[in-house]
């Protein structure tokens, strides 16, 4: 029996991949910022979780409680720099930020309604 011929020439199809080792296992982490936009203030700091869906593709959702967002992909003119505060526990008033990483992608986000087909 005669093998397909390639709809791209020049490759191969491949039957099996060899044992891991061989291939790069490093991941690539990516921060992205979330602007939620015109929200009630209280919807975040009250949701005790949200579903994000369809984050990489161009339109992202974001749902908190009974509230639907619709994301669009922004990149960025310049970086953003991204902090974690640290509060002391002695002193309420002294506060330590630390830098986690820079971004030049956000999601901003609209709330929409909706409709079934």
């Amino acid at each position: 029996m005669q093998a397909p011929t390639s709809l791209c020439p020049g490759f191969a199809q491949v039957e099996s991949f060899g044992p891991d080792e061989e291939y790069d296992s490093e991941e690539e982490v990516c921060y992205v910022t979330l602007d939620l936009g015109d929200i009630e203030p209280q919807l975040v700091p009250s949701s005790n979780s949200y579903r994000l869906i369809g984050l990489d593709t161009p339109t992202p959702y974001l749902q908190l409680h009974g509230t639907i967002l619709k994301g669009r992909h922004d990149m960025l003119l310049g970086t953003e720099l991204i902090f974690t505060d640290n509060k002391d526990g002695h002193d309420r008033n002294n506060r330590h930020l630390t830098h986690v990483a820079n971004t030049e992608q956000r999601i901003a986000f609209e709330e929409v309604t909706l409709i079934p087909k």
